[in-house]
């Protein structure tokens, strides 16, 4: 009786999975919270709160435990579930491979300085470390208390066969008379004058007890480095205190012959950096030698050294350093898991094959083979932070205050109205030609990358006027008539501006959009916007009104108008020195030639200005372009002597200028909307009429939804030639990248489903939307040395296809739910609707979330190659991982016993895309952390989430209101 009771208890705790479920949410929630705790008072206390509390860690074995409870009851075996049982084995070997690296691993810092060797590693994670000296005995003793976050407020430090008493009062956050920030802990310290029972040693002792304690503050140090101390004097011992890394030295030395450094040509961005080192082990009499960079590691006497950064002054480098135990389960976990995903979507016996069956029943999904396409695609997603063609907020404001003044174009007369109108004439009848050619000289930018003019006629070109053919010019012609004539524009109305307060303020129509540069500034040449920018700046970015974001957003447009105008942004010319690969505008080689008395040099590039300057005059007033095509010529037979190494190859050229031109994603926008959109109609009205769609409108209809795809795919392929990487480096490139994983969907795999197929392609275009809203950075850029990698391929690919079908999973969700509030007994065709789109709606999630789940967990894999962290909870892998468990969640409901499952199951698909919306835009903007794009502010949620959010709930209790009566189950 005793062992049958026992028996369920246990499996009530540890094989129930209703409760299995529950934990999950918990542990969802408590990350979900941990992460906005970080956002607003740093990981510290996130960690002091969430992820080092006893209690969390409780979870995490707990959670262990029911997984293995599960294994155990489930009988798998002998439903001959082996993928099933795989799957779920390999989550706990990486649950404990995770344990064992938490409790017998280590993670810390080594820092070394050029020429000279060290052995000491700093602790990755904080520790008080309390050093006691007996004055009687001369003796030290000490302790060390980890402090992720304190498990007890009351320890008991066994000191020279003493009891003292130690207690933590609360973390706070401060600043100093300086304004700069630290951590503070109170701490008091008391002599035990009497034997603790065991209450106190459990709970602490009274207050009253306290009142001769000795009572400190400790301040945190900065981790990597050895920690300040502060000493207290208790009877005749002296405690030394500290609050930081602690020093552990290692059996062998470390020497670093030489740190090296290489930025992209022309800017201070690192390309890549590695430490050229000598491991000195004296004990065994060995010397090796090794280099150490991103994604490059050094392995010896079981520690693993990775390059993690380095001195500001480059004078030496940082390595990160780990020891750990847990690696080898862990990897065969992350193994298992990804064999056991590919195993599940052909195992006959498995969820996703039944579900394939029955939409085959219903003629809606083609072969199921075809899956298989699915573990050989190279997939992504992920970004960094996009990198603006400007250096910095500041200095934009600087330059943009200074504009006219930094000009070397001095005019007397300015031109009239009728003048100002007949000159643009001329220049778009006469340069075209010119202005095409012209658009194919290379240039570099500020962040160093080689590219055609073309393309940073296009951006700042855009940025100025928020479009393309302003004032019926293109963008090239626009661009070399504001440099080579800029007389004629700074009157002219060109940049875009969207507060009519800010109008008004500068003399304009607020009505009027468009301001013209000149406008911003007094006669006497005061910036008049110079204090609205400085205060708009000092304001945190959630309480900038309309006018802030307005005012800045015009200061950098005016900043660039400066750019061009003073012919800073026309970096064309190479610097002579063969190991200086820094580009240079046409007045800053004249005037350092002036300056040397380089006279060759300086008549050399002056007659190509003047070439091209009063060439193009002539060829705009007379259409006479021989002198300005002799400048061309002139120009890139300098680039050629001067900048051969960096120059690209003319097809790079004209598939970056293609891009320019066409824009392919932005143009796809519409065709994906419409095309979906119109065969959601065709479809729906099919089901109300209780008819099939027609074959024939339905090939003509994915015909064209493929014909798309196609090209998206040519646009994709084409961005990674011209930029020579994967193109899923920032936020713009994976929003493509999640568009085109959501037609892939569509296309390939749900292609026999009208409705599926409409979704996919409705998603698509509603990303690629969202991707040209004009919040993200469409230009291509450079990668940071981390992004250097095969891991990018992988990891980001697989991670962003996994929201392509998780997003079609909220689509399918939504069509779902509007046919079950269409669904009555006059129209049983619904039902099968209704059932073929739950079971495509599952198949697709579970796509999804082997997808996330895999990526999440290469994720880790990359991080532990890169610099030896699997973990760091960081907002951005956090929430990747509450994803999985929402979405695990989801998939487990039908094991609870709910009925109406169809409808449970579409709810709960709609409303746990918003987990992925929060991965993918919130944490990106909305919190900060190494993956963000925020720019250290987080922004606030825009209106339209709570509308659509408003708008789902309705739609969920609608269709729950008229279906609870009549439940409807997919039975397989």
């Amino acid at each position: 009786m005793k062992n049958s009771t026992l028996t369920r208890v246990l499996a009530l705790l540890f094989a129930n999975m209703p409760l299995v479920l529950l934990l999950i949410a918990i542990y969802a929630i408590a990350c979900g919270v941990a992460t906005f705790i970080e956002s607003a008072q740093g990981s510290l206390v996130a960690r002091a709160s969430v992820y080092g509390t006893w209690w969390f860690e409780m979870l995490h074995i707990w959670l262990l435990l029911s997984l293995i409870g599960c294994f155990l009851t489930s009988k798998s075996w002998q439903r001959k579930k082996y993928a099933s049982l795989a799957l779920h084995f390999s989550f706990i070997l990486i649950i404990f491979g995770a344990g064992v690296t938490r409790y017998a691993g280590f993670e810390g810092t080594m820092p070394i300085k050029n020429e000279q060797s060290s052995n000491r590693i700093y602790s990755s994670e904080p520790y008080l470390i309390i050093q006691a000296f007996d004055k009687n005995t001369q003796q030290f003793q000490g302790v060390e208390i980890e402090m992720i976050a304190p498990a007890r407020k009351y320890y008991i430090l066994n000191l020279f066969d003493e009891e003292f008493l130690l207690k933590f009062g609360a973390l706070e956050h401060k600043e100093s008379e300086f304004g700069m920030p630290y951590t503070s802990l109170e701490l008091e310290i008391l002599e035990s004058k009497q034997k603790l029972s065991l209450s106190d040693k459990l709970f602490g002792v009274g207050k009253e007890k306290w009142e001769d304690a000795t009572k400190l503050e400790i301040i945190q140090s900065q981790l990597g480095d050895i920690p300040e101390q502060i000493h207290t004097e208790i009877g005749e011992k002296v405690f030394i205190i500290g609050w930081g890394s602690k020093v552990i030295a290692l059996p062998f030395k470390i020497y670093l012959d030489k740190f090296v450094l290489d930025r992209y040509p022309g800017s201070q961005m690192p390309s890549s950096y590695a430490s050229f080192v000598k491991v000195e082990d004296s004990a065994n009499n060995t010397q090796k030698e090794a280099v150490i960079f991103m994604n490059n590691v050094l392995d010896y006497g079981g520690y693993r050294f990775f390059q993690s950064s380095y001195f500001p002054d480059e004078s030496g480098t940082i390595l990160s350093v780990n020891n750990d135990p847990g690696k080898l389960p862990t990897y065969i976990g992350y193994a298992l898991l990804m064999l056991s995903c590919i195993w599940l979507l052909f195992d006959k016996n498995s969820r996703f094959s039944a579900l394939a069956r029955f939409v085959k029943s219903k003629s809606s999904l083609a072969c199921a083979s075809a899956l298989l396409c699915l573990s050989l695609l190279p997939q992504n997603a992920y970004a960094q932070a996009t990198q603006a063609p400007q250096n910095a907020q500041n200095t934009e404001s600087t330059q943009a205050q200074q504009a006219p003044q930094d000009s070397n174009h001095q005019f007397t007369q300015k031109p009239t109205q009728e003048e100002v109108e007949q000159f643009i004439e001329l220049v778009k009848k006469n340069s075209k030609a010119f202005s095409e050619d012209f658009g194919k000289i290379l240039m570099q930018d500020f962040d160093g990358r080689i590219k055609p003019l073309d393309t940073i006629a296009a951006d700042y070109i855009h940025k100025m006027t928020g479009k393309d053919h302003f004032l019926g010019l293109s963008n090239t012609q626009l661009f070399l008539a504001i440099l080579v004539t800029p007389e004629y524009f700074k009157e002219v109305k060109l940049l875009k501006s969207k507060s009519p307060e800010l109008r008004e303020l500068l003399g304009n129509d607020p009505k009027k959009a468009y301001i013209a540069p000149i406008d911003a500034y007094l006669p006497d040449g005061t910036y008049i916007l110079a204090n609205y920018v400085e205060r708009a700046n000092q304001k945190p970015l959630k309480e900038q009104n309309t006018f802030d974001k307005d005012v800045i957003e015009f200061n950098e447009k005016l900043y660039v108008f400066g750019l061009i105008y003073s012919t800073k942004a026309l970096r064309v010319l190479p610097d002579t020195k063969e190991d200086v690969q820094d580009w240079h505008d046409f007045d800053s080689v004249i005037i350092k030639a002036m300056m040397q008395k380089d006279d060759a040099t300086y008549a050399r590039v002056y007659k190509i200005a003047e070439s091209i300057s009063r060439g193009f005059s002539l060829g705009v007033t007379q259409n006479n372009w021989d002198l300005a095509y002799k400048g061309l010529e002139l120009l890139q037979e300098y680039q050629k002597e001067h900048g051969s190494d960096l120059l690209i190859s003319p097809g790079r050229i004209k598939a970056e200028i293609w891009l320019n031109k066409t824009r392919p994603f932005e143009r796809l926008t519409f065709p994906y909307l419409l095309f979906g959109f119109g065969l959601f109609i065709v479809a729906l009205i099919a089901i109300l009429r209780n008819k099939a769609v027609s074959k024939k409108l339905n090939l003509a209809f994915y015909a064209l939804i493929a014909l798309c795809f196609v090209l998206h795919s040519a646009g994709l392929v084409i961005r990674w030639y011209v930029s020579g990487h994967a193109p899923w480096s920032n936020a713009y490139e994976s929003m493509l990248y999640i568009a085109w994983a959501a037609a892939l969907s569509g296309v390939v795999f749900f292609r026999k489903s009208s409705l599926a197929l409409c979704s996919a392609s409705f998603l698509a275009g509603i990303t690629l939307f969202v991707a040209n809203l004009g919040d993200m950075n469409p230009q291509i850029g450079n990668l940071v040395p981390v992004l250097k990698s095969y891991w990018l391929n992988i990891h980001v690919s697989v991670i962003t296809a996994s929201y392509g079908f998780l997003g079609l999973c909220f689509v399918l969700g939504i069509i779902t739910l509007v046919l079950f509030t269409l669904r009555s007994p006059k129209r049983k065709n619904i039902e099968d609707s209704i059932l073929s789109l739950s079971a495509i709606n599952e198949m697709s999630m579970l796509l999804g979330l082997f997808l996330l789940t895999a990526g999440n967990f290469l994720g880790a894999i990359w991080a532990n190659e890169s610099w030896g962290r699997y973990w760091g909870w960081d907002p951005k892998e956090t929430w990747a991982l509450i994803s999985i468990g929402v979405y695990a969640i989801i998939l487990h409901l039908r094991f609870c016993g709910f009925k109406n499952m169809p409808l449970i199951f579409a709810s709960a698909s709609v409303l746990g895309f918003f987990s992925v919306l929060m991965t993918y835009f919130g944490v990106n903007y909305f919190l900060v952390g190494m993956h963000s794009y925020a720019q250290g502010e987080a922004a606030s949620v825009p209106w339209y989430i709570y509308a659509m959010v408003a708008c789902v709930v309705a739609l969920i209790a609608l269709a729950v209101f008229k279906n609870k009566n009549t439940p409807l189950e997919l039975k397989l």
